[in-house]
This record gives C-alpha cells, sequence and structure tokens, in this order.
C-alpha cells in the first residue's frame, strides 16, 4: 500500500533526535511485528544502532507526547529490539548493501568511538574514500570500548558493529598514538580527528598525588581492557556524572564492600542521568549529595588485628554544603556549612572531576578556553586548512547519538572538499506503506510503559553480565502500541484521551 509522505507530521521524538532517526516508523514497524523493517529504518540514520539501542540516553523520551498521558514510550528500548529481532545489516529486502565506486581519496581518521566509526563508514561505503582509522587503544571502539563496562554494552555485540562497518575500504591501525599531524596532512587528502576526551581533570586539592588516588576515567579505562585492579574493602568517588556512577557500579563488581558517590550539590542537578543513579542505588551503590572533599591524606598504619601487619587506607576530610540561592536556571549557589567537617575513610578514591580532550600543542589548532577544538559549526573544519574535528572533543562530553550526528556531518562536509555532494543519504526499508497507519490495537491512557526485563538484583554486582536484557518481541509490540503515532494525526487523532485500560 503505497503512502503519501506529504501527510506526516513532525513528530517531537525525530526533532530531539540529533541522529534523525525516523522514530515513528520503526515503531509503527515493530507494532505489526516486523522487526527487520524496523532495524533497516534505523539502519538508515546510524551505522551503530546495537550500541545507540543499549546506551542511547533518549532525549527523544523527554519529548514524547504519551508522557502528557503517564510515561513517554520506551522508545530506546523498541529501537533495540527491532535491532536484536531483525536483521537489515545485508540492506533491503536482503539484496547486498551498495557499495560506492573508490573515488580515489583516502581520509585519515583518529579516533574510533561513535564519531569516528559513523564517519569511517560513511566515508568509505556510502561515498568511496579510502579510511585509515587510527586509535591510540589497542581495540577499537573508544568510549563504547574503553569507558562503557560490559554489564551494559556487550564486547562480542560491539565488536560485530565495528566489524561491519571497517569491513570496506578501511585499514585500521590500533595501537598507534598520532603524535604529528603535519604527516597525516601530507599523507592523506583529509583528515578528522574524534579523538574524545582523553585527560582526567582534576579536584586541585591536597593529597590527590597518593597511592591509592586515581581518576575514575582511568580506572574504567583499566577495568575494560582487563587491567588488574585492587580495589580494596571501602571507595569514595567524587563526581555526580556517569563515569562516577558507573565507576561505583564497577567497583562492587570487583569485590568493594562499601561505596560513596559523593555529588558536590544537590542530587537531582547531578550530571548523571537519573536512571543511571537509580541502578546503582540498587546494586548498593551510597550516592551521598550536598558534600565536597577538602583535602586528602594517609592515615597513620594500625595494626590489623587478624594479621597483625600495618594496614594502611586514606582519610578523606569532608565538607557539608548548603544552598544559598537558585538561579533563574535552577542551578544551585553553594557554601560551606560552618563546623560540617568529617572524614571518611577508604581503601580507593577515584575523581570524576570531568575530562577534556588530549590535544598536542604541536598539532597548532586553536582551542577553545575549556581546552575542546575550534571548529566551524558548518563545515567542522578546524582552524587547520583540511584537518576536520568532531564529536566529545569538540562538544564536550556528549550522548553516542550526538556524537554519531557529528559524525555524519563530518563525513558529508568532507566529502564536499573532496569533490562529492557529501549525500550520505541511505534507503534500507521497504516504501512507506501499512506501518503508516494507526494501530488498531492502540493502548489506551494509563497503559504505562513496559518494564525492561533485568537480572536479578542480588546477581548484578557479583558480575559483569548485562543488566538489562532487552524486550522479547511480545513487550516490544505491546509497547509499541502504546505511541500514539502524532506524525500521523493530520488524518485524526487517536481516541485514547480518555479511555482507561489496565
Amino acid at each position: 500500500m503505497a503512502y503519501d509522505a506529504s501527510m506526516r507530521l513532525p513528530a517531537p521524538c525525530v526533532a530531539a533526535c540529533p541522529a534523525g532517526i525516523d522514530i515513528p516508523r520503526y515503531i509503527g514497524y515493530v507494532e505489526q511485528g516486523k522487526f527487520t523493517e524496523a532495524h533497516a529504518v534505523v539502519r538508515e540514520s546510524i551505522p551503530l544502532p546495537m550500541a545507540c539501542g543499549m546506551i542511547c540516553y533518549r532525549p527523544c523520551e523527554s519529548w514524547c507526547r504519551r508522557g502528557i498521558m503517564e510515561e513517554p514510550v520506551a522508545i530506546n528500548a523498541i529501537k533495540r529490539a527491532a535491532v536484536e529481532h531483525g536483521d537489515a545489516r545485508d540492506g533491503r529486502d536482503g539484496r547486498p548493501k551498495p557499495v560506492a565506486r573508490a573515488t580515489g581519496k583516502r581520509v585519515a581518521v583518529v579516533g574510533s568511538g561513535p564519531a569516528g566509526l559513523t564517519a569511517v563508514y560513511y566515508l568509505s561505503s556510502r561515498l568511496g574514500h579510502a579510511v585509515t582509522l587510527f586509535d591510540a587503544m589497542p581495540e577499537l571502539g573508544g568510549q563504547l570500548r574503553i569507558g562503557l563496562p560490559e554489564y551494559k554494552v556487550p564486547r562480542d555485540w560491539l565488536r560485530e558493529e565495528v566489524e561491519e562497518i571497517t569491513a570496506t575500504r578501511v585499514e585500521l591501525r590500533a595501537g598507534v598514538r598520532v603524535e604529528s599531524l603535519d604527516a597525516l596532512a601530507g599523507e592523506f587528502d583529509a583528515v578528522l580527528l574524534a579523538i574524545g576526551h582523553g585527560l582526567a581533570l582534576r579536584l586541585e586539592i591536597e593529597g590527590e598525588d597518593l597511592p591509592g588516588v586515581g581518576a575514575a576515567a582511568d580506572f574504567l579505562r583499566d577495568v575494560n581492557l582487563g587491567k588488574p585492579w585492587t580495589i580494596g574493602r571501602r571507595v569514595v568517588i567524587f563526581g555526580g556524572n556517569n563515569v562516577a556512577i558507573d565507576s561505583a557500579r564497577c567497583a562492587l563488581r570487583l569485590g568493594a564492600e562499601t561505596v560513596r558517590v559523593i555529588v558536590p550539590g544537590p542530587e537531582d542537578e547531578a550530571a548523571a542521568h537519573d536512571f543511571e543513579i537509580r541502578a546503582a542505588v540498587d546494586e548498593g551503590v551510597e550516592v551521598l549529595a550536598m558534600q565536597r572533599p577538602v583535602s586528602i591524606a594517609l592515615a597513620a598504619p594500625s595494626p590489623s588485628p587478624a594479621s597483625k601487619e600495618a594496614i594502611e587506607f586514606l582519610l578523606v576530610s569532608m565538607e557539608r554544603l548548603a544552598v544559598v540561592e537558585t538561579d533563574a536556571y535552577g542551578r544551585s549557589r553553594m557554601t560551606p556549612e560552618p563546623g560540617s567537617g568529617f572524614t571518611l575513610e577508604a581503601d580507593t578514591v577515584l575523581v570524576s572531576a570531568g575530562q577534556r580532550p588530549n590535544v598536542p600543542s604541536a598539532w597548532g589548532l586553536a582551542l577553545g578556553g575549556d581546552g575542546f577544538l575550534k571548529v566551524d559549526r558548518e563545515t567542522l573544519m578546524t582552524s587547520r586548512e583540511g584537518i576536520f574535528a568532531a564529536g566529545d572533543a569538540v562538544t564536550g562530553p556528549d550522548s553516542i547519538v550526538e556524537a554519531m550526528a557529528q559524525g555524519k556531518k563530518a563525513a558529508s562536509s568532507i566529502d564536499r572538499r573532496l569533490g562529492g555532494d557529501g549525500d550520505i543519504s541511505e534507503t534500507f526499508a521497504p516504501a512507506l506503506g501499512a506501518e503508516m497507519a494507526m494501530p488498531a490495537a492502540l493502548a489506551g491512557q494509563g497503559k504505562g510503559a513496559r518494564a525492561m526485563p533485568r537480572i536479578a538484583i542480588d546477581g548484578r554486582p557479583k558480575s559483569f553480565a548485562l543488566v538489562e536484557q532487552g524486550y522479547g518481541k511480545e513487550d516490544a509490540v505491546a509497547e509499541a502500541r502504546r505511541c500514539i503515532r502524532c506524525d500521523l494525526w493530520r488524518t485524526g487523532a487517536p481516541e485514547v484521551w480518555s479511555r482507561q485500560e489496565g
């Protein structure tokens, strides 16, 4: 059945998606049980659909109109189900995916995170350029590999997506750190820097250089690469961001008995997403808000009652904070509470105060005051001709979907510089059809979101097994039927607003 695309209305979820994924359409396919077609819709917009389905922080869901009634549609969970239960890797209708003819142009991409991998895919497979991918780490994936624990992203699934992206006209140079930008500029027709944010910021307090004190980002990298860490029984982590929360959950899995995350402000203003904090608390992490460290010291060794050997540990001097005022954006200004000082004992202290890119001064690139790369907003070219940059090195720490959007934009810009038209659009799904009709079995008002199946809470801190197990087909279809298809309201809004269903 053909469908007139001009009848569609803009959906808020699509407008909120940095990658512009046609969310209502893949939900429409899932509602009909057509998972392969739904996967194809997602794959038309991003080359890392499974990784995105695992870890996207779903900016689309906060704009979902279903949220007016009760909860937003579980958009990301449906996307993951489309990828898990459908196979669109070979292209539309099972035909081989088209590969562009070789252009003879060569592009260097530095960094294999989501921005770099996305650019690699479009530059090589879609646009026909030969790409050489450099990464300082021994394994590809960037922060997807070294920054995200396996309980979020299984390594075999990530490896499969990376292999698919790099299968056509791509030379891999893993474990190679790029020192000279001049050498790359002389060898390649264009260079893309997708280097992420590799330098951990410090708190600048006394004792930060003591043994047992380290950067949370470095801890995550080592854990994810299988390097040994002696974490001890008591762990204190400073910082309310997602790196801090992931570090806390990893520390539990490595045997820590007490893990405290110190948030320097109200918990609801923490940089970590609320569902990440809830997951950590469910597993036994203590989140202490409105506190900050003053200094760290090595405690005087004292004999252990069991072994009579001297045991060293860290003493963290702390103080509590009070809100002085809240600005027009809802941000709190705080001050220490007089006489509120106290100490915490710790075997390991991890700091997560933020990160910035590791940009060698020899590269000669213009940086912003925050240390991130300056680029032209339209082309993403840096201050140096022919050198582009994308991803977290430009935007600061952001979501996987935003990084992929940056990678797409960079690939298009580079292609235009190399003489192409910059067109990276692809079509894998069938022509518009029955998925564009309002579902007859639309869930009425009061129908909350389907719970994401998870492994038992008592088993989570004991292994790195995948926590969120994903929707089965029936749950995915049922959740898809909660979508009220506001892209189709030009033909009439659904009658779900007043009906009550259990």
